[in-house]
């Protein structure tokens, strides 16, 4: 693999965006209930943040397509981010402390979407794979939960949010020059009646809500796997061990045979191996697992997330025209990290409290769903881009 200038600014790129969400997902809930919240509040205040970051990480992309601004609007919301943070450590009310909660969720559900636009773009433009300079992105994933952790028992919990004061400022910084996201050639940007178009695109809608359902199966494990495992009697040091175990086996998959089985496979093919992966995983996990086999099962994570992702990515670069890339992005995040994730770990609060274990049956259901809609979409798409 040749480490030309585009990859390495790509891989710089998500390093220290998902440097920045590595530690916001697994820490914040830490440094809000340090603030004063109560663990019931804290809840309360991440769940209200669900909406408005649904409706921007949506939104966010849309606009970064109508404008022909994907860099300057991925730099634009990460400083803004960064000030808003910043801004916390003068906060001195709970209504002040929900403001600046819902603000910094909606600012934030906007770097996804739109850096994977803009990876994805990189890669086509400039001709190299896409999964190694994401792999970057996993490995700085699991280094920030793993530093931060030290950095909060030693500083305190404004640890993290200087953390992410820095990392969205790199973020910003690395947005503004990323190679993906140049001007448009030979293209006008899409009008909102073509984006209306893109979203009721049949072969479209079916690739959006295979992927979605196929990533938030995972959403009863995100729920409640730590929570079951330590009912079934496993120590703090395993949990977080398999925890790491799962990135470190996604990472392995992008760094290594990820990019040959996207082209052995095709886009869909990855999809389908994908879920596959997902229905073995979690109907297995469904049998209360202990010992080795549940390291076996961690290591499906490399396909039930990683070859999912993988083949998404690949399809929306194959199948989607470029002024379009962060509107598909941001359907398909929206879709899978918000309406379907929120869908899933409420199922999952249903029915864990009665089943247990058996609420990974739900997760199971889901990766079968994403198994016949791939189905379906190879019938429907033969690797040609959509017409809109």
């Amino acid at each position: 693999m040749r480490l030309s200038r585009p990859l390495l600014l790509t891989s710089a790129f998500y390093a220290t965006m998902f440097g920045a969400l590595g530690a916001h997902l697994p820490f914040w809930p830490v440094w809000l209930e340090d603030w004063g919240l109560t663990p019931a509040e804290v809840g309360l205040f991440l769940a209200l943040s669900m909406i408005t970051r649904t409706i921007a990480g949506f939104g966010f992309p849309v606009l970064a397509d109508r404008l022909d601004k994907r860099r300057a609007t991925m730099a634009v919301i990460c400083a803004g981010a960064a000030v808003l943070f910043l801004a916390h450590l003068a906060i001195g009310s709970k209504a002040w402390l929900l403001v600046a909660t819902l603000a910094s969720g909606a600012l934030l559900s906007g770097l996804l979407p739109l850096g994977e636009a803009l990876g994805a773009g990189a890669a086509r433009r400039h001709g190299f794979a896409y999964a190694p300079a994401r792999a970057c992105g996993s490995l700085a994933f699991l280094g920030a939960s793993l530093i931060l952790g030290v950095l909060i028992a030693r500083f305190g919990p404004n640890a993290i949010l200087l953390w992410l004061v820095l990392f969205l400022c790199a973020t910003s910084v690395l947005g503004f020059i990323h190679p993906g996201g140049g001007t448009l050639t030979g293209q006008s940007p899409p009008a909102l009646a073509d984006i209306g178009r893109l979203l009721t695109n049949r072969t479209f809608l079916l690739f959006t809500a295979a992927a979605a359902f196929g990533q938030s199966s995972h959403a009863v494990f995100y729920a409640y796997g730590s929570v079951h495992w330590r009912a079934l009697g496993l120590s703090e040091p395993t949990i977080g061990a398999l925890w790491s175990f799962s990135v470190v086996v996604e990472i392995a998959l992008m760094l290594g045979p990820g990019p040959w089985l996207i082209r052995r496979l095709g886009a869909v093919g990855a999809l389908v191996l994908g879920a596959i992966g997902g229905i073995v995983r979690w109907s297995l996990m469904a049998t209360d697992p202990t010992g080795a086999l549940v390291w076996g099962l961690q290591a499906l994570h490399a396909l039930s997330f990683a070859m999912g992702h993988l083949g998404a990515m690949a399809f929306i670069a194959a199948a989607v025209p470029e002024r379009f890339g962060g509107t598909a992005q941001g359907a398909y995040s929206g879709l899978a990290g918000g309406i379907l994730t929120a869908a899933g770990m409420g199922g999952a609060a249903v029915l864990y409290p009665y089943f247990g274990g058996g609420a990974y049956l739900l997760a199971a259901g889901m990766s079968a769903i994403c198994l016949v809609l791939a189905i379906v979409l190879s019938r429907r798409w033969r690797g040609a881009e959509i017409d809109i």
